[in-house]
């Protein structure tokens, strides 16, 4: 994705965050990529592929010939060529603009990007187009999250009013499956996988997110410096110390358009 418009960052901490997320979220993707029914594609793009985890999973589950993670940020692909290999390359590319490098391909794959880009109707439709006859989109962004936890409630109704404010959506998964346009791509499935997050994980991920926004123009004019380091404080917290149960579920929208 663009770096530039990227509400996470990416540098040192935002790969971290990246590094923890493709391990929370490691085994919901494989089995969305392994019910796809795709087996050994020659091409495979993964967007906005970060530092490679997502890349490499789709490598590993598939078992493709070629995988082809692209991103805009020169920092994360600087780290993802680090673990790059016969099958599995990174390119610099920003995901709003096509021909992708490698395309056309029989698979492209993104996982909680829609979230951070505008368009999301015409960008699905413009992603589409760089697949082979016959190939296959698969999108998997958040539906929901629900949480009983009130530094969790609180986190997230900054996060989304933000969001909101940039015109993006954190709940980009429940427009995802009303995304076909009569002569465009069409859903051939559309699932809901609902996942428990361990508190501390979830926790440290948030804390880390705040690293690159607590000094956002939009969180200085809207809430108290005092409100940010409480916030903060909290999820640091929870990520040291836990919490006595289970508080917080992820709700995945996967969805496949051909």
């Amino acid at each position: 994705m663009r770096a530039e418009t990227y509400l996470f960052g990416d540098g040192d901490v935002a790969a971290r965050r990246l590094e923890l997320l493709g391990h929370v979220f490691a085994d919901s993707t494989r089995a969305f990529l392994a019910g796809a029914a795709v087996r050994r594609p020659q091409v495979a793009i993964d967007l906005g592929c970060g530092p490679g985890f997502t890349t490499h999973l789709i490598a590993e589950t598939l078992g493709c010939a070629r995988a082809v993670g692209l991103d805009a940020s020169a920092r994360f692909i600087e780290l993802a060529r680090a673990t790059a290999n016969h099958r599995v390359t990174f390119e610099l590319h920003d995901v709003c603009a096509v021909p992708f490098p490698g395309a056309p391909a029989d698979l492209i794959f993104c996982r909680f990007l829609l979230t951070h880009l505008k368009n999301p109707a015409q960008l699905v439709a413009t992603w589409a187009g760089q697949l082979k006859p016959g190939g296959i989109l698969m999108v998997e962004e958040v539906e929901a999250i629900r949480t009983s936890h009130p530094i969790f409630a609180r986190y997230l109704a900054v996060l989304e009013a933000m969001l909101s404010s940039r015109s993006n959506s954190l709940y980009a998964g429940a427009i995802v499956a009303g995304l076909e346009s009569a002569g465009g791509p069409q859903v051939i499935s559309s699932e809901v996988r609902r996942l428990a997050v361990r508190n501390t994980d979830a926790a440290q991920m948030f804390v880390m997110n705040m690293q690159a926004w607590k000094d956002d123009d939009f969180i200085r004019s809207n809430y108290a410096r005092e409100t940010v380091a409480e916030l903060e404080a909290g999820l640091n917290a929870i990520a040291r110390d836990g919490l006595p149960r289970s508080e917080i579920e992820w709700s995945l929208r996967e969805t496949i358009f051909q």
